[in-house]
């Protein structure tokens, strides 16, 4: 289960809390005893973690005694520490500058041991690690636990088993993680733990922790029997509709620039009254008069002769009595094929469609999952496999639609780390998969 912690607002009603109960028990005393430690409050579990505090940064300023110069591993230091360390353990006394922020770190760690036992004891598990974590200080640290105990003694079970005695820190908090996951029914009630020490100074639960709700509900198929074969839908890619124009275009034709059909009988006629010698005349009559117009303007003659040497060669041009007399002669070829502007147009509009389908595509589902959840994911539903989570993630990908995905994870994986309907991870984990698709 994740969470959401409210660490200000811990902060706040812890140092205020703390305040109020040394104004109290500071009203006649300068200083604190051990047994008083341990009837500073009704709530028993406040006065362990206070004692709990006071001995690991005990722990801490011991270590620093250990000097590079002395034998600190012989036995008979090691036994004279021990007596020095007993013999102070029965001569507790604490001033209330000093007791007054031990209180207040007490008070934020019930808060999170009875509402977010994950953030607690991983907290508790990276300052015990330094870099390993030993089984005797997984002990000592266990005396002081009452709430959600079931935790730390199945880590001490699970670290036994494995023939060590001391683990990583990061271990640890698998096996940590791993004793949460698999008994949520041990887990005890936030409301009833911290009643009493809620009634103190008034406060909500809820100002401190919350538990989100999942962003979507269950799926259905955990709430139903597997059938024996899952359907799978064929994936059929949609082509996007053709445009027409409400007008084609066609294109121009050679043929449009002959002499229409009704002038046809004239120029014929024109053709038969006059010999080749008179009509040869006449053209040769004309082309020197366009000649003589041409020469006027030797600006206009510049301009053209530019034009003409960048032009293409053009072919031979008949005379215009032999263009008559083919269209009297010769029989009219069939005009080459119409290529409309659609079609013209249809190879981009592919190109198109196939550049918008490509742009589309989902993106890889390792980047649509944020790191935070990918570690929740590996550890809550995956038992800390990251092959197994690396290997998931790389068939979804594969997969062409989301039934398929969730035919994958239901077959492959829900059965193998034993998946909860009722686990909110799950439904998490199919709505990033819904997502991709």
């Amino acid at each position: 289960m994740e969470y959401t912690v409210n660490q200000d607002a811990i902060k706040s009603y812890s140092e205020k809390l703390a305040a109020d109960l040394c104004r109290q028990f500071f009203i006649n005393k300068a200083f604190i005893a051990g047994p008083e430690i341990l009837a500073f409050n009704a709530e028993n579990q406040l006065n362990l973690l206070i004692v709990k505090n006071i001995f690991l940064n005990w722990q801490k300023e011991v270590l620093k005694l250990k000097s590079p110069y002395f034998d600190f591993e012989d036995d008979g230091v090691k036994q004279s520490l021990k007596t020095f360390m007993n013999k102070l353990s029965n001569h507790i006394k604490v001033y209330r500058y000093d007791f007054e922020p031990l209180v207040a770190r007490s008070v934020s760690d019930y808060i999170l041991l009875s509402a977010a036992p994950a953030e607690f004891f991983t907290a508790e598990i990276e300052s015990l690690a330094s870099p390993k974590v030993t089984l005797s200080m997984l002990k000592d640290f266990s005396r002081y636990i009452r709430v959600n105990r079931f935790i730390i003694e199945q880590v001490i079970r699970e670290i036994e088993a494995s023939g060590y005695s001391e683990t990583f820190g990061g271990e640890t908090i698998r096996f940590m993680r791993k004793a949460i996951n698999e008994n949520p029914d041990k887990l005890e009630s936030a409301e009833k733990t911290l009643n009493g020490l809620l009634n103190q100074l008034p406060a909500a639960l809820t100002d401190f922790v919350c538990q989100p709700k999942p962003l979507v509900s269950p799926p259905a198929f955990l709430d139903t029997p597997k059938p024996e074969a899952w359907a799978t839908t064929e994936y059929v890619p949609i082509a996007p509709p053709e445009q027409k124009l409400e007008t084609e275009i066609k294109p121009v034709r050679d043929d449009e620039f002959l002499i229409p059909e009704e002038n046809t009988a004239e120029v014929t006629d024109y053709l038969n009254t006059h010999s080749e010698e008179e009509l040869t005349s006449v053209e040769t009559e004309a082309e020197t008069t366009l000649f003589q117009n041409e020469s006027e303007s030797p600006a206009m003659e510049e301009e053209v002769q530019e034009k003409n040497e960048d032009a293409f060669d053009e072919p031979a041009i008949k005379p215009l009595h032999e263009a008559f007399r083919s269209v009297k002669s010769e029989p009219s070829e069939s005009p080459a094929e119409t290529i409309t502007l659609n079609e013209s147009l249809r190879p981009e509009k592919a190109g198109l469609a196939a550049a918008l389908s490509s742009a589309g595509q989902a993106a890889p589902f390792r980047t649509l999952v944020p790191m935070h959840y990918r570690f929740t994911f590996i550890n809550s539903l995956f038992d800390g496999n990251q092959d197994a989570w690396t290997e998931a993630v790389e068939k979804i990908d594969s997969t062409g639609n989301l039934d398929e995905a969730v035919n994958l994870l239901q077959t492959e994986y829900a059965e193998r780390f034993n998946w909860s309907e009722k686990e909110d991870n799950v439904a998490i984990l199919f709505n990033y998969v819904e997502r991709k698709f």
